[in-house]
């Protein structure tokens, strides 16, 4: 500590009158219950269903989707166009689940905290999130423009 800086002692915190010790947040890892896999599987269904539930730009994902499908299978693309079209889709798929937890997570800190500092915290987060589904949405423009682009000169004679 340099001579010019004041000492400010911090009270512990404390949880309906008694303290909190950190160490207590720590879980060994053998005390964690082990889940099935089966288990795991119904908790990720059971998420994916919440997550489309609860945001619209699934919708929008979904509606593309369905048109990018037609579009191949009206095109004739082979089968590494299929691995490249399922690949984007899957990226973008990722990113807006993960955007989802990040919003509810957002929510749910602030509301139990609603100061400026929290507001802003989550609002990095999530413009971060944003961030991940914008970059991931366009790799999967790109990718599906090339794969479509390519098979539809292919099928006119231009290359």
């Amino acid at each position: 500590m340099m001579m010019n800086e004041p000492h400010i002692e911090l009270e512990p915190a404390t949880l309906d009158g008694r303290r909190i010790d950190p160490a207590e947040w720590l879980i060994e890892p053998s005390q964690v219950a082990r889940r099935s896999t089966r288990a795991k599987f119904a908790a990720g269904l059971r998420g994916l269903k919440l997550a489309v539930r609860g945001d619209s730009s699934f919708f929008a994902h979904t509606y593309r989707g369905v048109l990018i499908v037609f579009s191949a299978i009206m095109l004739g693309v082979d089968l590494w166009g299929w691995c490249l079209l399922v690949f984007g889709a899957a990226l973008v798929l990722i990113a807006e689940l993960t955007h989802s937890a990040v919003e509810n997570l957002s929510r749910a800190i602030q509301s139990l905290s609603p100061s400026t500092s929290t507001a802003d915290a989550t609002q990095t987060a999530r413009d971060i999130a944003d961030a991940g589904v914008l970059v991931a949405a366009t790799s999967s423009g790109a990718i599906t423009v090339v794969v479509l682009v390519v098979k539809l000169g292919n099928s006119l004679g231009w290359w």
